[in-house]
């Protein structure tokens, strides 16, 4: 009896006997071979053969269900964890990981009813018996009867499936389900896709999945030396390496480090991933930073003579699953060229891989299918997160808790680095972490070379009309290199550019900035510039801060990472680390005297400074905080935030130190959480809920909200590119991916355009730039199209 799977010259069984090359263990071998048990029907034939134009029904669901059942009847170890893991991740594999309700399950009766589907079961020749010789014909019987009784919406055995399932799985141990269920859905998808393809009669290889994660040779970078005489600022660099490179040595998951700026974090925590790569045998090192800006420079300045790829992935996952529709099943299959584009898109293929905090968690823990096929190449890797501060606290201490289970899965270690200290509260899980010991950071924060090199003073609340009075002050009064920061586009760094009569057009900025010339220039860089003139801007930059005055107007990107030393700043108040890692860009190599920052705190139009506006917008546009359990935390967040925003207000007139901003931020964090503990709060993440007869397995949609960043301003993505010849070739790539004829090139090609030069200006502004519209791009999803202005000037 042969069935098909994608069209009149594919076979079901073959299908399912590649696909099974996903499969670790024999429990992952009966999902593989059960998963599209549901095309078995004699209506789903018809509709392959193209006898029918419209899916008949869902079938992804069926094979979750049915694999699930037969991993109880066998009663193996862990039956129960099995029995979810199967469940999940065959009713996923053509949509997400989240709990199936009866839009997902409606397939099952029809599935139920079909005498062909029990045939193709039990055949020893052809069917699924055939695929499984080590599971006894009876049980695969049992199995099916129980399906069978389950398929009816209103089954009395399905709330008998998800009561046994809550009883016997905790919720740490859904934790784990959740995470293993990630994994083996993202090797199902990989091998599914790639069968899919050669049915479908793509010249496709279907290969063991780790041939598509090929780990290269690993060639160590050179180490970065510090430059210049033997001084005490350098001799506190040499000592923090040395002492971070201890720490490594000690087993463990986390490995944190906390120093002030300019003190060489950055290569302290390469060489201690090289020395751990090499320790436990990995393949690669990940150094993620908050914004793709930031990872521009660190890519410039670390990894210039060795394999690395920077990662410039739009982000795509926006849509929130809890306030959405369910995805339907891409009934087509998944041979196309627009999953093959998802698929391709894998920021850790290096040695040396530099990309964002929202990459590597989307690649830990979202529950989408291609996010999940995207950890598989996070596996064997020194994952380092640099000023890790900047991840919001409401999903603390859910990462920490992933992030230690998901090293033991994906073989993985944390190194986190920040210029402020996180202490190891009992919220977050840190108990075990490795870390520099106290007494040998504290001399380094308290050193006279490092905590003298800047001044910080409070200018009180500032309209913007009262900051463009202070930065022409300044201007007039000094031939000394500026720094400007501010906390949003379109109340801050766009209305200062029209004030100062600077039009939009980021490469022309660049090319002014590399004309020879004596006099002050002032230069934008925030998230109206492509990405790939960033790096080039911020290496213009220092070139030009060596002969002219600079004034550089930024926004949050300039704070980590990037290495200039500028002689004196003005900076939006966003709490007390973003004030220190913005100060961190003045006197960094120290001065004969302090250098001075200034902190002021921008008033909006609204009346509320950009600070508040900030928090205000989070309350109002990120569903994360309206969701429990992230709502209580928040709460706590809120409490933590007003003693940030009455330290500004009760600032007065004193002159202070970073060590002295550090102790203050510490006796917040002391403050707000140290007596928080996280009862409760994985129940309500991973939630059984045993009240709804018409849904079976956990939630684990709600992963997403770790996974995702907020964006605090409300903006849309556009493409901005430099010439119509750009535009045309996006267009044709666009047009080859779309007609299902464009090569793996063409799809890197692709992405790689569309990346580089993806913008997201708020939608209030964009009018005010000045483009000029071209037209759409289609994938991944649509997307407009502008030209700057003439490029002539």
């Amino acid at each position: 009896m042969k069935l098909y799977s994608h069209g009149r010259d594919s076979d079901l069984r073959e299908h399912l006997a590649e696909v099974m090359l996903a499969a670790e263990t024999p429990e992952e071998r009966v999902l593989c071979a059960c998963h599209d048990l549901g095309k078995a029907t004699a209506a789903w034939q018809a509709y392959i053969l193209g006898n029918s134009r419209e899916s008949p029904h869902r079938h992804a669901a069926a094979g979750g269900l049915f694999a699930a059942l037969v991993l109880l009847e066998l009663n193996g170890a862990e039956k129960e964890k099995w029995a979810l893991i199967a469940l999940h991740a065959g009713a996923a594999h053509h949509t997400d990981l989240q709990e199936l309700n009866t839009d997902s399950l409606n397939g099952l009766s029809l599935v139920a009813v079909d005498r062909q589907v029990g045939e193709f079961i039990l055949d020893p020749e052809y069917g699924i018996a055939s695929l499984l010789p080590e599971v006894p014909a009876e049980v695969l019987l049992r199995a099916w009867e129980k399906f069978r009784r389950m398929a009816p919406p209103a089954s009395r055995e399905r709330f008998q499936f998800k009561t046994g399932l809550k009883r016997a799985v905790s919720p740490e141990e859904r934790l784990k389900i959740y995470l293993h269920c990630r994994s083996l859905l993202g090797r199902l998808c990989l091998l599914d896709h790639a069968s899919a393809a050669r049915q479908s009669g793509k010249p496709v290889e279907v290969r063991e999945w780790r041939a598509r994660f090929p780990a290269e040779e690993f060639k160590q970078r050179p180490a970065r030396e510090f430059k210049g005489a033997e001084t005490p600022v350098n001799r506190l660099r040499s000592c923090l390496r040395r002492e971070f490179l201890q720490t490594v040595e000690k087993e463990g998951v986390f490995y944190f480090i906390d120093a002030p700026t300019g003190l060489g974090k950055t290569e302290a925590m390469l060489c201690g991933a090289e020395l751990l790569r090499q320790r436990e045998g990995l393949s690669r090192i990940v150094f993620a930073v908050p914004q793709l800006s930031i990872a521009d420079q660190v890519f410039e300045e670390y990894f210039p003579d060795c394999r690395a790829q920077i990662w410039n992935s739009r982000r795509r996952d926006k849509t929130e699953i809890g306030n959405a529709q369910t995805p339907p099943e891409d009934r087509r299959g998944n041979g196309s060229d627009v999953e093959a584009l998802a698929i391709e898109e894998h920021p850790f293929q290096m040695p040396y891989n530099v990309t964002t905090f929202n990459q590597v968690l989307l690649a830990m823990c979202h529950p989408n299918r291609n996010r999940c096929i995207r950890g598989l190449g996070l596996r064997d890797a020194v994952v380092i997160l640099d000023e890790f501060h900047k991840l919001p606290q409401v999903i603390l201490p859910f990462f920490f808790r992933i992030a230690r289970e998901y090293a033991r899965l994906a073989r993985c270690r944390f190194i986190l680095g920040s210029a402020t200290p996180l202490e190891s509260f009992q919220f977050w899980d840190l108990e075990d972490s490795c870390r520099i010991p106290p007494e040998a950071t504290a001399p380094i924060y308290r050193a006279a070379e490092i905590d003298n090199r800047r001044l910080y003073r409070s200018m009180g609340f500032l309209t913007l009309q009262e900051l463009e009075t202070e930065i022409e002050a300044f201007q007039q009064e000094s031939d000394r290199n500026l720094l400007v920061v501010v906390n949003l586009i379109g109340e801050g760094s766009w209305p200062l550019r029209q004030r100062f009569q600077q039009a939009y057009n980021p490469w022309r900025q660049l090319e002014e900035l590399k004309t020879p010339g004596t006099g002050r220039i002032m230069v934008w860089l925030d998230g109206l510039v492509p990405p790939l003139l960033r790096r080039d801007l911020i290496t213009a930059c220092r070139d030009a801060m060596r002969h002219r005055p600079v004034t550089l107007v930024s926004t949050q990107m300039i704070e980590v990472g990037v290495d200039l030393d500028f002689d004196a700043a003005f900076i939006d108040y966003q709490g007390l680390a973003a004030t220190m890692q913005r100060g961190g860009r003045v006197g960094r190599n120290g001065r004969e005297t302090p250098c001075e920052v200034g902190v002021f705190a921008l008033v909006c139009s609204n009346g509320d400074t950009s600070f508040e506006q900030l928090i205000e917008v989070r309350k109002n546009y990120s569903i994360r905080l309206r969701q429990k359990p992230f709502d209580a935390i928040f709460k706590q967040e809120l409490k933590f935030l007003d003693l940030e925003i009455d330290f500004f207000k009760e600032w007065g007139e004193r002159f202070l130190h970073d060590s002295e901003l550090a102790a203050s931020l510490s006796e917040f964090q002391r403050e707000v959480f140290a007596g928080l503990t996280a009862a409760g709060l994985l129940e309500q993440l991973f939630r059984i809920d045993v009240v709804g007869m018409q849904s079976l397995g956990a939630t684990f949609e709600k992963a997403q909200f770790i996974a995702e960043l907020f964006d605090s301003e409300k903006a849309s993505e556009i493409i901005v590119v430099e010439s119509q010849e750009v535009y045309d070739e996006l267009s044709e790539l666009n047009r080859r991916i779309k007609s299902q004829t464009s090569t793996g090139e063409d799809r890197k090609r692709f992405l790689t355009l569309q990346t580089d030069r993806t913008v997201a200006p708020a939608d209030r502004i964009r009018s005010e730039l000045g483009l000029v519209p071209c037209g759409w791009i289609d994938y991944p999803e649509p997307i407009e199209v502008f030209r700057v202005d003439s490029m002539v000037w």
